[in-house]
């Protein structure tokens, strides 16, 4: 079964090895650059560099309509019949927000599930709010994909996340 896979910088090679994921995202500070794990195409390596926040501040890069453009187009030539692997420093705002895009590209109309399906394996995901904000208004979602986020509430507070997998299809004949 296909799964998104998120975690942290940290446990990049490890999940990446383990898991062996077709195409992989790193969002990262622009500073930051990582290897691509063995055995993914370095065209499968899609790399994000800004940094987590959700509004503009003057002199950093944080995330734009064309960075957000750019990952929607790469996680569309992503099939989901394979595992993709999503990190960034933490694994907590920016993966998380790209696993939810991820799942909402390939589960049209099922934002909210998505997002519970995150929470349910995720506690302390918290979606950088900036990038759904920008994929919400790219992918014409009406404030579906904002909409889900407010309704995972509040995340628990930690500086960094455990590895933890979302199936790309969670609801098969049974909805969440």
């Amino acid at each position: 079964m296909p799964v998104v896979h998120v975690c942290p910088w940290a446990e990049l090679k490890a999940v990446a090895g383990r898991v062996r994921p077709s195409h992989v995202v790193s969002l990262l500070d622009p500073e930051d650059w990582p290897e691509t794990p063995a055995g993914v195409p370095a065209e499968r390596h899609h790399r994000v560099g800004v940094y987590d926040y959700a509004e503009r501040v003057p002199g950093l890069v944080v995330p734009e309509e064309d960075h957000v453009r750019g990952l929607i187009e790469f996680l569309r030539g992503w099939d989901a019949r394979t595992p993709i692997l999503i990190h960034c420093w933490a694994g907590i705002s920016r993966s998380t927000a790209t696993a939810l895009i991820a799942l909402s590209l390939h589960n049209p109309g099922r934002e909210r599930q998505a997002a519970a399906a995150i929470r349910l394996q995720s506690p302390v995901a918290s979606p950088n709010r900036r990038i759904i904000q920008l994929a919400d208004g790219l992918l014409g979602l009406d404030g579906r994909l904002v909409d889900a986020v407010v309704e995972m509430g509040p995340s628990r507070s930690s500086w960094v996340n455990q590895p933890f997998e979302v199936p790309v299809n969670l609801w098969g004949e049974k909805a969440l």
